[in-house]
């Protein structure tokens, strides 16, 4: 067997790429007016080595999200605190106490790492036979994880090492969901088609559901409510998070995929198509209220927050509209599709394709109606 290079033998080294850094000088405010902030303005915005293709993740005065590799930044003002380049593939970073946990890479193999928040070194790393491009889930000190093999994996938060394993899902190309968690019940939905019920400290299955479609996206969980799209279609499902049963199905009068993860808000269910619209639907029944048409693929999941969802659309720009009727309030572009936006202490954070992280003014300024 011809040896590896040296390239190679060093970029396996959990410590590699790390880089502590001071104030970012790229941190930047791109305003979109003068005087008193209002929504949508631009608070500031940093670049992050690479295009961003997942959700931020914001706790305690930081957001992490992964562009090349996973960044610590400062949500006062877009410093960089530390980056790490070995940690990061595309799928979402989740923090619990002082710990990150990230999908990661490392040639021929995927990595799942656990760093340290303070400064981003390596705590424990496992190493994987297939890459993830989704976000683990921590919960009650067990770490949920999937990636493009058979097997939902949990370990122990604290060392990584194995809990249990099920295998859910064939081995076959295609996206992957992210694991959902309520009421004391694991949610992993295969590529098949197959959404599983598992109980999250042992593995035991407790129901499975075939839907309508195959590639599903993440579920929503809400009020003992599964809501889950289809992947490759335009169906949205609604399911009995206790059994399983189904509750309604819409077709959409759309040829696009629902690839999102719904956002809910009141009994009004919002999920993003590949039609370019975003779709209200009532949540009990299924039924469609409204739409708002975009100028591009909306593969960014909804959020909601204050009367007004946020979204992000291939045409490059994040999207705030009124969760009662689609009215367009405001819209922020950027230099390439917009991936799925979080909102904390009326700020929304958001990356896009065009490599940055952008922080945006969310709330209107005080006294100042929404529209």
């Amino acid at each position: 067997m011809p040896k590896r290079s040296p390239r190679r033998q060093r970029s396996r080294r959990p410590l590699e790429g790390i880089q502590l850094r001071t104030p970012s000088p790229q941190a930047q405010t791109a305003g979109t007016g003068t005087g008193t902030p209002g929504p949508g303005t631009v608070r500031w915005r940093v670049h992050v080595g690479g295009r961003v293709n997942s959700a931020p993740y914001v706790t305690d005065g930081t957001v992490y999200v992964t562009g090349r590799g996973v960044w610590a930044v400062d949500t006062a003002d877009g410093s960089v605190r530390w980056t790490n380049a070995d940690a990061g593939l595309t799928g979402s970073p989740t923090a619990a106490g002082d710990t990150v946990y990230a999908s990661g890479h490392a040639p021929h193999w995927g990595t799942l790492l656990a760093l340290d928040a303070a400064d981003g070194r390596p705590r424990w790393l496992r190493r994987m036979n297939w890459y993830s491009t989704t976000q683990p889930l921590v919960a009650n000190g067990l770490l949920h994880y999937v990636n493009g093999s058979r097997y939902l994996r949990t370990v122990d938060a604290a060392t990584g090492r194995r809990r249990w394993r099920a295998k859910y899902q064939p081995r076959v190309w295609g996206t992957v969901s992210a694991p959902a968690l309520a009421d004391g019940i694991l949610y992993a939905a295969a590529k098949d088609g197959t959404v599983w019920a598992f109980d999250p400290a042992t593995g035991k299955v407790r129901w499975k559901q075939r839907i309508i479609g195959r590639l599903p996206a993440t579920p929503l969980l809400h009020d003992g409510t599964l809501y889950v799209g289809d992947g490759l279609g335009p169906h949205v499902q609604a399911m009995d998070a206790a059994t399983g049963a189904f509750r309604w199905r819409t077709l959409l009068d759309s040829v696009g995929s629902v690839r999102t993860t719904p956002a809910i808000s009141g009994n009004t269910l919002y999920v993003g198509c590949q039609d370019h619209r975003l779709w209200a639907l009532n949540a009990t029944t299924g039924a469609v209220r409204w739409h708002v048409t975009t100028d591009g693929p909306v593969d960014s999941s909804p959020v909601v927050a204050d009367g007004t969802v946020y979204f992000g659309s291939d045409d490059g720009h994040l999207w705030a509209i009124s969760a009662e009727n689609g009215r367009v309030r405001w819209k922020v572009k950027t230099g390439g599709p917009v991936r799925s936006p979080v909102v904390a202490d009326g700020v929304l954070y958001v990356g896009s394709r065009d490599g940055y992280l952008y922080a945006i003014e969310a709330s209107p300024a005080p006294g100042r109606p929404l529209p």
